[in-house]
């Protein structure tokens, strides 16, 4: 479907979790997420990075564990879906992980025979998305995971 209605509509640009220490995918946080095209024929990118929960500093840092950027689609659609899953060794026993994910994502246009960022975003897990892909279980859509 053409993305004219969908220039930069924030519905469709969100990240969430879609999978959290599941019997088929322990230890495993999953990251899933949307971004909107605008009709054109630019290339749509994302970064998936999982942060853990800090409580000495009360706050969400890298893990250091990031993917590389990755090419999901064209601008010319509506929107596009992609996710990336991280996989971390099990925590000590009575210890547990709280984690979200933050996305980038980049819009991406050839200009003198290059590419170039024409457009980014940034955006953390966050619950509660409809229509999304993936999900274990299907549906799933949350702001954090705890890994025990």
């Amino acid at each position: 479907m053409p993305a004219h209605a969908a220039k930069g509509a924030p519905k469709y640009l969100w990240a969430t979790v879609n999978l959290c220490d599941t019997a088929a995918a322990p230890d495993t946080v999953g990251i899933r997420a949307s971004m909107p095209g605008n009709g054109t024929g630019q290339q749509l990118y994302m970064r998936f990075e999982a942060q853990f929960f800090d409580a000495s500093r009360q706050r969400f840092v890298g893990s250091g564990a990031s993917s590389r950027w990755i090419r999901v689609g064209s601008a010319r659609f509506k929107s596009t879906q992609a996710g990336f899953s991280f996989q971390f060794a099990p925590p000590a026993p009575g210890a547990e992980f709280t984690l979200r994910g933050l996305v980038n994502f980049e819009w991406r246009a050839r200009r003198n025979g290059r590419q170039v960022v024409v457009r980014s975003e940034t955006r953390v897990t966050r619950r509660g998305i409809s229509g999304v892909e993936d999900g274990d279980p299907p549906g799933t859509s949350a702001a954090t995971c705890i890994i025990r």
